[in-house]
């Protein structure tokens, strides 16, 4: 097995620091626009952008969910030439739908926090409020990264 070359090495950190940048920018403008659609049409109380501390460090949740999606972001960049799809935008879409809503909301998070239910519960709104903002949130990180790809 022949170890990987330094710019091979600094081309993946670099695939890597930027995937974590494109879901960070995803959240603030595709994540919370999506919310912010739902929220002005009544079909969330969950207003966008929000400095509600989340414990246990008080820390704003919109930095909480920043954080979050450029780690997502990062395992985007890992994986993103095995998720099907032919442009970004669509591997986006995809993965976001299965990645942070499908793995992440709907089995995940209720698991490891031992609070709500698994699949949301299969409450049909809050399922298509999640693949909603879920896919807004794919969009916009296969857009961004893709992007960088380009011109990289």
């Amino acid at each position: 097995m022949v170890a990987p070359s330094l710019s091979e090495a600094t081309l993946s950190l670099r695939d890597l620091v930027i995937g974590f940048i494109a879901g960070a920018i995803a959240v603030v403008a595709f994540h919370q626009g999506m919310i912010l659609c739902l929220f002005l049409a009544g079909l969330t109380p969950n207003s966008p952008w929000s400095l509600r501390p989340v414990p246990p460090f008080a820390i704003p949740l919109i930095v909480n969910q920043m954080f979050w999606g450029g780690m997502w972001g990062m395992l985007f960049a890992l994986v993103w030439s095995l998720v099907p799809g032919r442009q970004f935008w669509q591997k986006g879409i995809i993965f976001g739908l299965i990645g942070p809503v499908l793995l992440g909301n709907w089995i995940f998070l209720p698991l490891i926090k031992q609070s709500g239910p698994l699949f949301a519960g299969f409450a049909p709104l809050r399922m298509v409020i999640g693949l909603l903002v879920g896919g807004a949130f794919g969009l916009g990180l296969g857009l961004l990264f893709g992007a960088t790809r380009r011109q990289g």
